[in-house]
């Protein structure tokens, strides 16, 4: 699954040590992106972050969050968004408490608060989940969803 590859990116990522400083007990990093290549070598998702702290107990609390997703042909077929988000290198899973949001071409999902449990491929939004169709509508008015 191409968000679990992701997970595996990330997590390469911050287990090395490019550009971060020390600041306390944690480090820094500003301004990353974490490609993330399939086995043919395709391009299938892109993590981003204007900034993230490396604590040492394996969190890593990264702020201005955005992982686009990509076809075959390396257009964006999906794009995450989030304000933040806890990502815990050892299990892999991520959390929030932020507003987040989920885009499709012909889909739009946004809650409060997420939970990602890398390893079982689910995504939880914990509140005030909204899901907006694009086109269905018209598709039911066309004698669609029989």
């Amino acid at each position: 699954m191409v968000i679990l590859a992701t997970a595996a990116a990330l997590w390469l990522l911050f287990e090395q040590d490019l550009d971060a400083q020390p600041a306390g007990d944690y480090q820094t990093i500003r301004g990353f992106e974490v490609p993330e290549f399939d086995r043919d070598n395709r391009l299938r998702s892109r993590l981003f972050g204007d900034f993230a702290r490396i604590m040492p107990n394996g969190l890593v609390d990264i702020t201005g969050m955005r992982i686009d997703f990509y076809d075959d042909d390396r257009r964006v077929e999906m794009r995450i968004t989030a304000e933040t988000c806890m990502y815990d290198r050892v299990s892999r899973n991520a959390e929030s408490d932020t507003r987040v949001r989920i885009a499709r071409e012909n889909m739009i999902i946004t809650g409060e608060g997420f939970k990602w449990e890398a390893g079982d491929g689910r995504f939880e939004i914990h509140d005030d989940a909204r899901v907006v169709l694009k086109g269905a509508l018209r598709s039911v008015e066309q004698g669609g969803f029989q």
